[in-house]
Order: C-alpha cells, then structure tokens, then sequence
C-alpha cells in the first residue's frame, strides 16, 4: 500500500460518513412522506442543496486521487490539509441535513435557519478547494474552467448570506449544482482515465 493510500483510508471513512449520513436522513424522509413519522415538506430548492453538497463529497474524493499524477511525498501537512478539508465537507452535510432530519418539519424555514452557517461553510470549503487545488500546481489552480467556477461559487455563498428569497437560492443551488457536476465530466474527458 502506497503513503498516498494509506492517508486516503482515514479520508474515505470521513466522506463515507458523510455520504451515509446524507443518504440514511433521505430514507427517513421517505418514510416520513409517506406519512410514517410527523409530516414533511420538502422542497425542490432544500434538495437540489443536498445534492450539491452530496456530489461534491463524492467528487471530493475523486479528485484527490490527481495526487496520485503529481509525484509528490504524502507528508503528514498535507495528510493533515486533506483530513481538515474531509471533515469540512462532512460537517457541511451535518450542517444541511441534521441526523434523520429530525428537527426538519419545513424544509424551507429549516434551511432559513442555517443559511448563515451553510453559506459560511460554503465560503470556507470555497477556500479549501481553492487551496487544495494551487497546492496541485499553478497551472491546475488557473485553469480558466476552474476559476470561473470558484468565483461563481464565492458569489453564490455571499448572495446566499444575504438573501432569504426561495428562487434567488433555488436558481443557486441548481446554478452550482449543474456546473460542479458539468466541469467534473468536462475535466474527466480532458484529463483522460487517471
């Protein structure tokens, strides 16, 4: 087992959490529309949060795999760096879907009473990635596809800060959710199978 697999053990187990957490809270919503449990209202808008948030957990992992390429020694900073960002990203999903959305009856008033802390997440994971992704290369942190998309990303969390209107955040979310998942795919083709 290489360092690089090793350290991604610990880093894996994180982001599986998160995934379980965010997928196990889903099946309680089922259940709790189909009317077992005290009612739920969902909405598109706290959804398309959650999916954002999901797929970049999964994307997460992903990505960090470009390690791999660079040659570069796993040292216990950037082992540490790469927990730090885990555990970020699994408390963003803490902090967007509590555990079997138990205190959730709105999905729209629940999300109001989080938006500070989730776009203030969203604002820190923002600096994460952009951080991990410099520490990859120079040339992998211009990228032109990536920069736009990290400023797109900063404007929505300040937005989202300041706004409380349901379309400003669904348009958002649908916004960074279509583009995250669409420049994966792009630099997947581009970057070929590594």
């Amino acid at each position: 087992m290489s360092a690089f697999e090793y350290a991604m053990v610990l880093i894996s187990i994180i982001i599986g959490l998160g995934v379980t957490h965010i997928l196990s809270s889903l099946g309680t919503a089922v259940h709790r529309l189909r009317g077992h449990g005290k009612p739920l209202r969902l909405e598109l808008n706290y959804l398309v949060w959650v999916g954002f948030i999901f797929s970049w957990l999964v994307q997460f992992w992903w990505w960090e795999f470009k390690w791999t390429t660079l040659g570069t020694d796993i040292d216990f900073r950037l082992y540490s760096f790469l927990v730090l960002y885990a555990v970020s990203l699994f408390m963003q999903a803490v902090i967007l879907v509590p555990h079997h959305l138990a205190v959730v009856d709105d999905s729209w008033e629940y999300f109001l009473s989080i938006r500070p802390w989730f776009y203030g997440g969203l604002l820190a994971l923002n600096v994460l990635d952009l951080t991990d992704t410099f520490m990859k290369g120079w040339d992998w942190g211009i990228r032109q596809s990536y920069t736009w998309y990290w400023l797109v990303v900063t404007a929505c969390a300040v937005i989202g800060l300041l706004s409380t209107r349901r379309r400003v955040h669904l348009a958002m979310g649908l916004l960074l959710f279509t583009w995250s998942n669409g420049l994966t795919f792009y630099e997947q083709f581009v970057l070929g199978g590594w």
